[in-house]
Formats: structure tokens, C-alpha cells, sequence
């Protein structure tokens, strides 16, 4: 399948932190989540995409172009959500879609009043007034209004109630639904991760720990709950993650290390990334 974004050999160095993506590839027309803790380099890659940051060494190709800082015809096809692109402070949403269509040549204005419309936006107050939600909110609709075939977004359904984070989380999922348009996006909210996506990247102190199809990853682990007196049973090489309470031991394995007389129970996408994540015990 062909690749909408492929990095080779990056490396961007900061003091204190590297991130480095020997191999990273975002398939087109699928949904790619990306997870981790804070300071894992999450952000940091979406902006070196977005061509907001140059890498140290190494290439990136977004849509076929490896110029994404200069290439504008490639940039006309990207929408995109990360904290630091605000939008004019004294506009109003209204006028904020005047001044998107000078500068998207596809630019949709029915679909962006119809946006606004849906997701409750008031046209005639000025950003700066905005929630948080709601600026996410007006940044979404902007990214759906000019016929973008490439959505990279960082954490677009934080600040977001239940409700309005299903609504964008149902958009997201129809606009991938033709092969033709894929989408990136990072999130602490696993949840949401898990029902939206078709593949998952862990990184994990700027290295990329898992890359993979969702639910190959999930198939490929397993908890198991014992006694902790039948602990000296589990080959300690195969034990990826523990926690212990008075009565019992979860334990995650992989798929085919499961004991015997345990019971493989399936595991959710944010219990996997936790477990990975502290590797030894988990209390």
C-alpha cells in the first residue's frame, strides 16, 4: 500500500532530548494514532511533518514531497490541528472562513458554516473568547473545509465532552472511510484511539517502541490473573508487565506465552500501553 507520510533515518536533537525514527510510515487512506507520555517526542514529530521543524539528519516525504516546509501545493492538501497554530485572536469564526478562502484554493464554505453549525460554534464571536474545546472545535472544522486529503491532528478531542468527542471521533472516521484520505493523530485518550484507528505507534522516549495494525497488537498480548503463589510457575523472560494486589497477580504476556492452566483475557489499548510503559510492577 502506498505511504501518505515515510520518515527514514530522523533525528532531531534538542538539549536534553533526541527523537529519532529509523523507520515510521503512515499508509494512505488509513487512520495512524500515535501515543505516549509526555515528552515522548509526539508533537515533535507531527511538527517536523508539518514542516515546522527541520530534522538534524535523515528525510521525510508527506504526500510524495519531501519539501513540505517550501512545497505549498502539498500544504493546500493538509489540514491540520497542533496547539501552537492559533488563529487570529479578534476574529469570529465567520470571518476566520473569509480570510481561509484566500488562502485554500478548495476552499468549502458550505461545509464550513455547516461545521460550525454542527458543532454548536457561535459565527460572530471572536476566537479569543473561545474555550479551549471550542478552538479546537473551529480548528477542525477549518482542517475538514478545504479538501484536504491528509489530516494531522494533536489531541483534537482533549477539553471535549463525551458527546462532542464521539461527534469528532465519527467525522474523523468518515473522512478515512474512502482510502483516499488518511489521518494522523496523536491523543492521551486511548479510548479514543482504539475505536478510531487502524494502526498504532508507541513512542516512548523519542524512539518508536511499537509500530503496528491495531488489532494485530491487541490479539498479541494477553493478561493473565493468579495466585501469586503460582508466580514461580511464569517463565520470568515472558512476564512484559505486572500488578500486584493482596489477593492476586495480573501479569501481561505475549499471546503465545500464556500458561496452560491461566486464562488469557484480552487486553485494552490503554492497559497495554500502561503495562509497556512501566514494564516491571505496576501498583
Amino acid at each position: 500500500m502506498e505511504d501518505a507520510i515515510s520518515c527514514c533515518n530522523l533525528e532531531k536533537q534538542f538539549d536534553g532530548f533526541s527523537l529519532i525514527l529509523s523507520e515510521f510510515h503512515v499508509q494512505k487512506g488509513t487512520v495512524h494514532g500515535l501515543v505516549g507520555a509526555n515528552g515522548s517526542g509526539k508533537t515533535t514529530t507531527l511538527k517536523l511533518l508539518l514542516g515546522m521543524l527541520s530534522p538534524n539528519t535523515g528525510t521525510i516525504s508527506v504526500l510524495g514531497s519531501e519539501y513540505i516546509g517550501t512545497d505549498i501545493s502539498i500544504k493546500q492538501k493538509i489540514g491540520f490541528i497542533i496547539e501552537e497554530a492559533s488563529l487570529p485572536s479578534l476574529l469570529n469564526p465567520f470571518e476566520i472562513g473569509k480570510v481561509m478562502s484566500g488562502i485554500y484554493d478548495r476552499w468549502d464554505a458550505e461545509m464550513y458554516s455547516s461545521l460550525l453549525k454542527d458543532f454548536h460554534l457561535d459565527e460572530k464571536k471572536p476566537f479569543r473568547k473561545c474555550s479551549r474545546g471550542m478552538k479546537i472545535k473551529m480548528q477542525l472544522a477549518i482542517a475538514l473545509s478545504h479538501g484536504a486529503t491528509l489530516l494531522i491532528l494533536d489531541e483534537p478531542t482533549s477539553s471535549l465532552d463525551p458527546v462532542a468527542r464521539e461527534e469528532i471521533l465519527d467525522l474523523l472516521g468518515n473522512f478515512a472511510k474512502d482510502e483516499e484520505h488518511t489521518v494522523l493523530i496523536s491523543s492521551h485518550i486511548t479510548s479514543d484511539l482504539e475505536k478510531l484507528c487502524d494502526y498504532i505507534t508507541f513512542l516512548e522516549n523519542g524512539r518508536i517502541r511499537i509500530s503496528e495494525e491495531k488489532d494485530n497488537l491487541l490479539q498479541s498480548y494477553r493478561l493473565i490473573r493468579i495466585s501469586p503463589n503460582y508466580l514461580e510457575d511464569i517463565e520470568p523472560s515472558t512476564i512484559l508487565g505486572m500488578k500486584r494486589n493482596a489477593f492476586a497477580v495480573e501479569l501481561l504476556l505475549k499471546t503465545e506465552d500464556v500458561p496452560s492452566f491461566a486464562e488469557a483475557n484480552r487486553i485494552d489499548l490503554e492497559t497495554l500501553i500502561i503495562m509497556l510503559a512501566q514494564k516491571g510492577d505496576w501498583s
